[in-house]
């Protein structure tokens, strides 16, 4: 498999995606957008083995063990293909988007953390953790949405240097933009809250002491949020009254990364988020 080739699944799964990432992905030069594909379809297919393979079973207890395995294994086989260039094996799940993480080290260096971050995330939806604080959703949040949306940075970020592409950036890339990642989060719960519910409790990533203050619990508003526009409202009321926290601190992201990133870059951020910053405020006003 040419390096070229070894993003041909990593891109489909990408465009197949339909995400707001992936569309303000594709403004991007082709070489960072083979990458952003490569560590997109990454995450992608991690994330989708836990919601639609393993949380989707109707009894889970004796397939858990071996779901964390394979969250273990996801995270080493992609850390290693990504840091060292490591060609995954035949027999690798994954081998596919390991592969595109391969050719992805061979032309820039990403910082392997998100990939930490994220397994982390994933065994706690796989152990099926409780989410009792708002603590407990802002650790799971570090890797269910901080992780991508550092990863996203760091590729706007990249420049040669040394004859690989590196971030420009100082530090880790979650730092540049933590707080406007868990606020385009927040507003993608509150947007899919009713179509979360019909799914059931467990695809609620949202803290008991949140439901325990409206007089509810997760399982009762899974059970009855559906059908009751009333309950939803109250709901989404109490995630847009939380989510006022990271509002400021967001756009203060965003307008320091308008310095430290191009012009056009900067609007490939801006698109992305701004819509959702739009749409938080709507859910806000909508009382």
């Amino acid at each position: 498999m040419t390096e070229v080739n070894a993003f041909d699944h990593a891109i489909h799964i990408a465009k197949s995606s339909r995400s707001p990432m992936e569309r303000a992905a594709a403004a991007l030069d082709d070489t960072r957008y083979s990458i952003f594909c490569a560590t997109y379809a990454s995450m992608r297919v991690i994330d989708d083995f836990v919601d639609d393979e393993f949380l989707a079973l109707p009894k889970r207890e004796a397939a858990r063990t071996n779901a964390v395995e394979t969250v273990t294994f996801w995270r080493d086989n992609a850390i290693a293909a990504l840091v060292d260039g490591v060609a995954p094996s035949d027999k690798d799940p994954f081998q596919k988007t390991h592969a595109a993480l391969a050719a992805t080290s061979h032309v820039a260096i990403v910082d392997p953390e998100p990939w930490e971050n994220l397994s982390a995330a994933m065994i706690r939806d796989v152990v099926e953790a409780p989410m009792n604080s708002w603590q407990d959703f802002l650790a799971y949040a570090e890797g269910a949405t901080a992780a991508p949306a550092a990863v996203f940075i760091e590729i706007l970020a990249l420049e040669k240097q040394n004859g690989r592409l590196k971030s420009t950036l100082l530090g880790p890339a979650v730092e540049h933009i933590r707080n406007s990642a868990i606020l385009l989060y927040l507003v993608h719960i509150m947007r899919d809250l009713e179509k979360d519910a019909a799914k059931g409790p467990h695809l609620l990533t949202l803290p008991e002491e949140m439901f325990d203050s409206l007089g509810m619990t997760p399982s009762t508003f899974a059970a009855t949020g559906r059908t009751n526009s009333a309950l939803v409202h109250q709901v989404r009321n109490a995630i847009a009254d939380y989510a006022s926290n990271f509002l400021m601190p967001a756009l203060g992201e965003l307008n320091t990364l308008d310095e430290k990133l191009s012009t056009n870059d900067s609007a490939i951020l801006r698109g992305l988020c701004i819509p959702y910053i739009e749409q938080y405020e709507r859910f806000a006003t909508n009382n």
